[in-house]
């Protein structure tokens, strides 16, 4: 499976490079081209979603999604976004959680940073969302991230991850925090190495 999506993937991006025009395919080709694509999408989207599972670079997702949507427009099929699948949780978020919008390319991140002056640029941590409620003091509620409006409730599996304080004091002791869960590796360098399925076991 993992040999097939390989060759998928490296097929693809060649032809990502070779094709920067629509390409010249009769319509049940292009059909069946996009098909497939939509597919392979697909089923990363549940993996990372559902399972909290990423199968592929980010950089590759990207770049395909963005081929997708260039072959939709090319044959007449109107671009739709990734609607995140329907998840069984149903503890609602205080606040919605949602993600950050990517630029496309450096030029478009360049011109973005020149609008702004108080920039604060940390490190992509590449963990597991989720929203942690706090009242009076003590964690109330760990709940997935979900599709961003419910989750999943996690309070008691995260009530056993010492890094997750379990009371709070000060402007702390009534709010909600979102971020991720991540599991620390020592001397690993995810560009290099990758995720090793990290994600999964803190999902897990």
């Amino acid at each position: 499976m993992k040999v097939w999506m390989a060759i998928l993937i490296g097929i693809l991006c060649w032809q990502s490079s070779v094709w920067a025009v629509c390409p010249a395919w009769s319509p049940a080709r292009a059909q069946e081209e996009i098909s497939r694509l939509q597919q392979q999408i697909k089923q990363w989207d549940d993996d990372y979603w559902k399972e909290g599972k990423s199968e592929v670079e980010d950089g590759v997702y990207d770049q395909l999604s963005a081929r997708l949507t260039q072959w939709q427009r090319c044959f007449g099929s109107e671009p739709r976004d990734v609607m995140m699948p329907p998840l069984n949780g149903a503890v609602m978020h205080p606040v919605a959680h949602t993600g950050v919008r990517k630029m496309v390319d450096k030029n478009a991140l360049s011109l973005w940073m020149r609008e702004r002056s108080d920039l604060w640029v940390q490190p992509k941590v590449d963990g597991v969302a989720v929203t942690l409620v706090y009242r009076d003091g003590k964690l109330n509620k760990a709940i997935s991230r979900g599709n961003g409006l419910k989750g999943e409730d996690w309070t008691q599996k995260v009530s056993l991850i010492s890094a997750v304080p379990q009371t709070v004091s000060g402007p702390l002791a009534n709010s909600t925090l979102q971020g991720e869960i991540f599991l620390q590796r020592e001397g690993h360098i995810q560009q290099q190495m990758g995720g090793i399925n990290a994600r999964a076991k803190v999902a897990g």
